[in-house]
């Protein structure tokens, strides 16, 4: 108990510190905004200039290319999958420069007009801050993911205003554990990460206004149902479509023969391209509506602007903002998805709700109600968590009218996206990595127990040259059943189980004649002390042997011990009765 309370002291430290640092991370992007696009006092380097389009996000993607490569190379992309990569095989330990690197390079890859969002990096940093305040108080292993999560709840809640979302969002998809021990610290955190941007920015307001469906009295009906089933099938489907364009466009980079610090200015002039011939179609001489954030565009989409767009325009609008993202993002750019996310939806849903109320099924004030439920599916539908997309759809605008379609169209696309995709926009760059990723709390669970919290047993050590009756003569003294194979200098070889010798044992008359030599596994893996219990079963699973062979810390070849099928699995139950009390 004496632990979880000090979790709880953790966690506001925590959440003061993100707090802090995501105000310091919101002021550098609106001073990149504001010297690169201008505000209504100035006009800044764009000026209207359009060949500034390319100049300016090229000029900010070769620093953000310099800063991730020389600097901290988990900082590019969006940043959540480096995040739960570290949370799953590093013990939840990130390092602190990362804060640092992530929030320059996207505020410079926002700011210079790259379309990306908020979320990852803010997520990145929060995640880095509890990082290190646990590592500074020797938080055990099993606990660092909670310290973890509340960094990325404290993140999301002070960036986006939304502390309820921050909580899920952390436990939805980090932790996946919804119990008491990990919800309070993680609360807290996000609370007073909330309370601190709202004493610094002196204002506690939606990031969206939707008073247009409050002028017009939007009310919800049944009969809708159907259109909006209509609208989450086609948010899962354009979610899929953007989780492998964006993979698609990371793998081409990947693979292009170029200085990897200049990868993301090739994106950058891609997108520069797509802008200048936006603004000659369109005659404009404004900053593109998907450059940066798209914040601008996502409230002309939800509010009374919407009734004097085309569906035609919209679906142009997704589409081009889907095209920028994955330019920014995957030539290695920085920044989150949600965002883009955010602003693809809102124009789904919008044209979808245009073009219904053109043929009369629908009131035309009611089409900004799709837009809003587009935002939601299409999150939901790219990060495979509905509750949190519901619960921050309703933070950002806090409009209360639109809770029960949007939960609806989440819960379709989601279901929906993981049935054509089975992995989310988080989790497809962990399982390339070979990195499981679980979908329930048994899962997070052994990754939180590591080798040596199991008993161990003493391992008796042969030679390749030793009798197999040496082994039977152990067996007899020891009640081993394994046996590890070394040579003269005690370097591992491989294993000899007792299935191996009971096999043998069954020609009595070429007892006398094998050599342990004869019998050894050398393809039997080995564990580390550190080693996460998930990883060891699936070696388990992978050589159905009864047990394998621990091996001292820096030197894999020496083994010190070995661990049961039967003693993990009874830790195993251990922590679940534990959990459970």
């Amino acid at each position: 108990m004496k632990e979880e309370y000090f979790l709880v002291l953790i966690s506001i430290l925590i959440g003061a510190a993100t707090g802090c640092f995501a105000h310091l991370f919101f002021f550098l992007i609106e001073t990149a905004r504001e010297y690169a696009y201008g505000n209504g006092e100035h006009s800044g380097l764009f000026a209207g200039r359009t060949w500034m389009l390319i100049v300016l996000p090229t000029v900010g993607a070769l620093a953000v290319g310099h800063i991730t490569h020389y600097f901290a190379r988990e900082a590019k992309g969006h940043g959540v999958p480096e995040v739960m990569d570290a949370l799953y095989r590093r013990g939840g330990k990130i390092r602190g420069r990362i804060a640092a690197a992530k929030a320059v390079a996207s505020a410079l890859t926002i700011g210079s007009g790259g379309s990306a969002g908020t979320e990852g990096p803010i997520i990145q940093i929060g995640a880095a801050i509890g990082s290190r305040v646990g590592q500074f108080f020797n938080i055990h292993r099993r606990q660092m993911g909670i310290v973890v999560a509340c960094g990325v709840s404290a993140g999301i809640a002070a960036i986006f205003n939304a502390p309820i979302a921050g909580v899920l969002f952390a436990l939805e998809i980090f932790l996946r554990d919804f119990s008491f021990r990990t919800f309070s610290p993680v609360v807290f955190s996000s609370v007073i990460s909330c309370s601190i941007m709202h004493g610094l920015r002196q204002e506690d307001v939606a990031i969206f206004e939707v008073g247009a469906l409050r002028d017009v009295g939007y009310m919800f009906v049944g009969v809708e149902l159907p259109l909006f089933a209509l609208l989450g099938l086609l948010c899962a489907v354009a979610s899929v479509l953007f989780i492998r364009a964006l993979y698609l466009t990371e793998d081409f980079s990947d693979q292009l023969r170029m200085p990897e610090a200049f990868k993301p200015a090739l994106g950058a002039v891609g997108l520069g391209l797509f802008g200048l011939g936006f603004l000659v179609v369109t005659s404009s001489d404004q900053m593109p509506s998907f450059f940066g954030n798209g914040y601008p565009a996502i409230q002309s989409t939800i509010g009374t602007d919407l009734l004097q767009a085309s569906a035609g325009g919209l679906l142009l609008l997704f589409a081009l903002k889907l095209i920028a993202t994955c330019l920014t993002l995957g030539s290695g750019g920085s920044g989150g998805v949600f965002a883009p996310s955010l602003l693809m939806g809102a124009t789904l849903g919008g044209a979808f709700g245009l073009a219904w109320s053109q043929c009369g099924v629908i009131h035309a004030s009611s089409a900004s109600a799709y837009a809003l439920v587009g935002m939601a599916a299409l999150v939901a539908g790219t990060t495979h968590a509905p509750l949190t997309a519901i619960v921050m759809l309703y933070e950002i605008t806090r409009e209360p009218k639109v809770i029960l379609p949007v939960m609806f169209a989440a819960i379709i696309a989601t279901a929906v996206a993981r049935f054509l995709q089975r992995d989310s926009i988080y989790t497809l760059k962990l399982r390339r990595r070979g990195v499981r990723v679980g979908a329930v709390a048994d899962l997070t669970i052994l990754r939180r127990i590591t080798v040596d919290e199991v008993p161990s047993l003493d391992a008796p050590f042969v030679l390749p040259d030793d009798p197999l009756q040496r082994l039977i003569d152990i067996a007899a003294e020891t009640d081993a059943v394994d046996f590890v194979v070394v040579d003269d200098q005690e370097v591992y070889q491989g294993m000899v189980t007792g299935q191996d010798v009971r096999t043998a044992l069954l020609q009595p008359e070429a007892v006398s004649l094998l050599l342990v030599g004869e019998l050894v596994r050398p393809a039997v893996p080995t564990v580390r002390p550190d080693e996460t219990l998930d990883t060891v079963l699936d070696k388990f699973a992978d050589n159905d042997i009864a047990s394998l062979p621990i091996v001292e810390p820096g030197n894999e070849s020496h083994v010190i011990g070995a661990i049961t099928r039967q003693a993990a699995m009874r830790r195993y139950q251990e922590e679940l009765e534990r959990q459970s009390e």
